[in-house]
Parts: structure tokens; C-alpha cells; sequence
């Protein structure tokens, strides 16, 4: 997605709202193993800053994974915000950990590796289909938020760390 900067600069406007969907992967970047449901939305703002832009945007999108404790498949949706600055002369900018500065390009700003970045970044590292899921039988396999297991659920215990089941019984937290 190309978003035309050009006359946005040269205007007397102050900011630019944009929204749409990136449709496909047109990136450099590899996300083939990230199972991205497209189209990613999005939306926000650029503003002008002296002779600086500054591109806020939110983005939507989904993404096919399983639970990390049952292993039952779901669609995952994440909502993800990020703020780039877009410099005439990255050089005069002093470094900050906080923001990012791009060269601002004389015509157009290419969305696409910008957002995909952002899918990269913004994805968990843990999914869970729910906050109360019990994940499966560390014996036997069964998905216990379906039925309980017949195993007992009973974990054998090495020898040497059996006192340390006990080790917080008698204690108030």
C-alpha cells in the first residue's frame, strides 16, 4: 500500500488521515510460518512536524495458531499501535531509544514493510483458547477442559525434590 505524500507536504494541512487493508504480503519480510489471515486493517494519522512527519497508525489482524496449553486450533486477533517519525536529515536527530526515524521519502510512503514489521513484532509469544483452560493430562494427553482423565493425573515425583511438594503447605503467601 502506497500513501501519496507529495502534496500532503506542500499543502497547508497539518494532517492526513489514511485507512484500508493491506490484502497481501508484498514485504520483503518472510511471515510464511506466521499463518497471517489477510487482509490486515488499518488506520491513523500523519501529521506534520517543522519539516518532520510523524505516522501514527493502529493495525488489526488475525492469525491462525493453537492453544500453547491444549492444543486446540484457534484464530488469534491482535490490535497493535505504533508511532514513526520520518526525517528530511536523519543525521541532525539525536539518538532516542524511544523513537524511530525513517528518511522521509520526497513522494510516497510504502506501508507494506511498515506494517508487516509491526505484525512481527506486536504477535504473543503465548496463546491461550481461554484463561481458565486446563490444558491436557501431563500423563495421559486428555484435553481435560472436554472430561477429566481415568489416569489419576498422578505425577511421579523424583526422590530428591518430594520434600518440596510440601514446601509451602504451612505458610500463608
Amino acid at each position: 500500500m502506497i500513501v501519496r505524500i507529495k502534496e500532503f507536504i506542500s499543502s497547508p494541512d497539518q494532517l492526513m488521515s489514511i485507512n484500508g487493508e493491506l490484502k497481501d504480503q508484498k514485504s520483503s519480510y518472510d511471515i510464511d510460518n506466521f499463518d497471517i489471515v489477510f487482509p490486515i486493517q488499518y488506520e491513523g494519522n500523519i501529521f506534520k512536524l517543522d519539516e518532520d512527519l510523524l505516522l501514527d497508525l493502529c493495525i488489526k489482524y488475525k492469525y491462525n495458531t493453537q492453544c500453547d496449553r491444549c492444543l486446540v486450533p484457534m484464530v488469534s486477533e491482535v490490535s497493535s499501535s505504533f508511532k514513526i517519525y520520518f526525517a528530511k536529515d536523519i543525521n541532525e536527530k539525536e539518538d532516542e531509544a524511544t523513537i524511530e526515524y525513517i528518511s522521509l521519502p520526497e513522494d510516497d510512503i510504502f506501508l507494506d514493510d511498515l506494517i508487516i514489521s509491526q505484525v512481527i513484532t506486536s504477535k504473543p509469544l503465548k496463546q491461550l483458547c481461554g484463561d481458565d483452560c486446563e490444558g491436557l493430562c501431563p500423563q495421559c494427553g486428555q484435553n481435560l477442559n472436554e472430561e477429566p482423565c481415568d489416569c489419576g493425573n498422578k505425577v511421579d515425583v523424583d526422590l530428591r525434590f518430594e520434600q518440596l511438594l510440601n514446601l509451602f503447605n504451612n505458610e500463608e503467601v
